[in-house]
């Protein structure tokens, strides 16, 4: 794989991290968190609607009074909503945290919002919100219970834990899993993609069948932070993530078989120091990737990068 082109999209704020992407009214919409650094309290949501070159056609800012909103996700509902998910920190004037609520925001049009609405439980960080058969599911984690849980439903009505105890260091003997990406085959196979930060630190990637209750885990060997995936023909999955190499953090895609688990790295794109959470939108052979990264300036900025889509 290649990079056909490369944008640095946004670095107004000081800080501006956790970045998201999806295809919305055939533009690229992508959001992050902006700060004035990575653990402040004042955390808002950028949201930018893009061309095809990476150009800014506008863009919006979300915030919630006396909250730090983190890592915001992006996805389509069955009626083709645009709907926005973000872990909203309450905290006070000291940056302590009160408590953490999982928050959604909704779209028609891409203009206007509908006002930020909590679900699922409280403390519970819950990670992305994937689409399937019109119901939504996602992973959330909590570190203290170093446990993950997975929820199904409506996140604008009812949203429930459907397996309270999916992985974690009770069950499986492995610490602190948290940050996830969850996809569904097209005949209905579903794949969790899971970062762990305790003892090896090895990504996990789960597999079951509807109504997925039984989870076989496979542990892929690799450390990934901030990890998203897309399911690919014959077998495949890309994954991309942060990884480690001697010069330091980068921002990496790697194929992996499903199996035969053989996987091979493909693409470092231009990144160090503080990187990751990359959003993936497929377009055809065209891949198109938002990511962080502070390699420029000691500035934590986003980029979006368009590659051809090869394995080989």
């Amino acid at each position: 794989m290649h990079i056909i082109h490369q944008t640095n999209l946004w670095s107004h704020a000081p800080h501006n991290a956790f970045s998201d992407l999806c295809e919305f009214n055939n533009m690229l919409v992508c959001c992050f968190r902006e700060a004035t650094n990575h653990i402040s309290g004042d955390g808002k949501i950028r949201v930018l609607y893009l061309d095809w070159q990476g150009k800014v056609l506008r863009h919006q800012l979300l915030r919630i009074a006396g909250a730090d909103l983190r890592d915001p996700k992006l996805s389509l509902t069955p009626d083709n909503k645009l709907m926005l998910l973000a872990y909203a920190r309450y905290c006070g004037a000291d940056n302590k945290t009160r408590f953490g609520q999982p928050t959604t925001w909704l779209s028609q049009d891409g203009y206007s919002w509908t006002a930020a609405k909590g679900f699922a439980d409280r403390n519970w960080w819950l990670w992305r919100i994937s689409w399937h058969n019109d119901k939504a599911y996602g992973v959330a984690y909590n570190r203290s219970a170093q446990s993950t849980r997975l929820y199904s439903g409506y996140p604008r009505g009812s949203f429930d834990c459907i397996e309270p105890e999916l992985f974690g260091l009770r069950k499986h003997g492995k610490g602190y899993p948290n940050e996830s990406d969850l996809q569904f085959a097209a005949d209905g196979t579903a794949y969790i993609l899971l970062r762990r930060d305790a003892d090896t630190c090895t990504a996990q990637l789960g597999i079951a069948k509807p109504p997925y209750r039984r989870w076989q885990w496979q542990d892929l060997g690799f450390y990934l932070g901030g990890p998203a995936m897309l399911l690919l023909e014959g077998n495949q999955a890309l994954l991309a993530g942060r990884i480690w190499r001697a010069s330091g953090p980068k921002t990496a895609l790697i194929g992996l078989d499903l199996v035969s688990w053989k996987k091979k790295l493909l693409c470092i794109l231009p990144s160090g120091g503080d990187t990751s959470y990359p959003g993936l939108v497929r377009k055809g052979d065209r891949l198109y990737i938002s990511y962080y990264a502070s390699h420029q300036g000691q500035q934590s900025r986003i980029y979006l990068s368009e590659l051809e889509l090869k394995l080989t």
